[in-house]
């Protein structure tokens, strides 16, 4: 079905912004060349199989922020991040429809930092890295995009900020809620490097431990509890990792307010035992 539009600004090559007719609603629409040759003020027809993604503001709130966006911030970013987040529904299925907004601000910013020499330290690359290896993946191709269209190079701790964007566009969160589980999960390493006096290794099992702990983190907020048959072998033949992983739930709890029943602690105790196991036999 074809619909007719006036175009209002072109972002790039496969990006545009256009009014709807006769309404004129307004809407991002992206697709391979739709921006090519084109200016505003043109009227166009186009069919569904030539727009790839659209946006549309939907409620107050959003359209506020979604005027504002395309008011005070470059039409190549705009453009950019609209191929970023059709990019990461590609792979990740439906996704926030505040996700352009929330991530053309944050790269735009990022940018207008890297720029003036500010460079942010993310303390938990690793952790984001391994607890969401999509999302940093396609942040990483994020990256790519941001070096060819603006020459601009970001480095992975931007991609990890981009990846926490991605992963609360999928759960329709906040960012910030995904940063606050990553800061617990690296709080309950730093308990256990404290307790047993190492530097855990950054290896398999280490990514074992902090991906079932994560994991645990969101069953706990949403009130999910799990059997566990192993919970008396466990409470009986590793006393002293299951006394961590409570003291860890107990962390966990004043930090969060979640509280992880004695399934999960059971299950936890089984990984801070492995982590024990394998610093005997150094």
């Amino acid at each position: 079905m074809a619909e007719e539009y006036r175009i209002l600004r072109v972002m790039n090559n496969n990006v545009i912004l256009v009014g709807r007719k006769p309404k004129g609603t307004q809407l991002f629409l992206i697709g391979k060349g739709l921006g090519f040759k084109r200016k505003p003020g043109m009227e166009v027809t186009l069919n569904s199989a030539q727009i790839e993604k659209s946006f549309l503001a939907y409620d107050t709130k959003e359209k506020n922020d979604y005027l504002t966006l395309i008011e005070n911030l470059d039409d190549k970013l705009i453009g950019l991040c609209s191929e970023i987040t059709l990019m990461a529904e590609k792979r990740m299925g439906k996704l926030n429809e505040n996700l352009l907004i929330v991530l053309t601000d944050h790269i735009g910013f990022a940018i207008e930092r890297i720029k003036k020499g500010l460079a942010i330290q993310n303390p938990f690359v690793y952790e984001i890295k391994n607890l969401y290896p999509e999302e940093f993946e396609i942040g990483l191709e994020a990256r790519t995009l941001i070096k060819e269209q603006l020459g601009v190079e970001i480095n992975e701790d931007e991609v990890a900020f981009i990846a926490l964007h991605l992963d609360a566009a999928k759960l329709n969160t906040k960012a910030s809620d995904s940063l606050n589980k990553t800061r617990i999960v690296k709080l309950m390493v730093s308990f256990l490097e404290e307790t047993l006096g190492v530097k855990l290794e950054k290896n398999l099992t280490y990514i074992r431990l902090i991906t079932h702990f994560r994991s645990s983190l969101d069953r706990a907020e949403k009130n999910i509890s799990v059997e566990n048959p192993l919970l008396p072998t466990v409470k009986k033949s590793m006393k002293k990792s299951y006394a961590l992983a409570k003291q860890a739930g107990e962390l966990v709890q004043r930090e969060s307010g979640f509280v992880l029943p004695e399934g999960e602690l059971g299950y936890l105790a089984i990984h801070i035992d492995r982590i024990r196991r394998i610093l005997k036999k150094r």
